[in-house]
């Protein structure tokens, strides 16, 4: 295959796209609440769709707490409290799939 040009999808999501027929779109402000009020658990990752990022914040904060005296998940607390200001304020504007949030 030397010589031919091969460009295969990544999968890697596209760039604030309206959302396709069917899509359930997901709302801005209930995405930002979930940041600020239950995101030391990931709930607004597992919302938009970043289930993995979800997890890495599930698992911060509740197994790195016992290694750090708790440091962890008040860490994961204010990164999520900041992502949470960051959707409500519009500077985040898409899910995981690349799909616009709606107002």
């Amino acid at each position: 295959m030397q010589g031919q040009n091969y460009n295969p999808y990544t999968g890697a999501p596209l760039s604030g796209i309206d959302p396709p027929a069917g899509y359930p779109q997901k709302s801005r402000i209930a995405a930002g609440l979930f940041g600020m009020l239950m995101g030391t658990f990931g709930v607004h990752n597992f919302y938009l769709g970043n289930t993995q990022r979800g997890l890495i914040r599930i698992l911060v904060a509740t197994l790195g707490a016992p290694l750090t005296c708790g440091l962890s998940t008040v860490a994961v607390w204010v990164w999520s409290l900041v992502e949470g200001v960051q959707i409500l304020e519009g500077k985040i504007k898409m899910d995981a799939n690349g799909i616009k949030l709606k107002d």
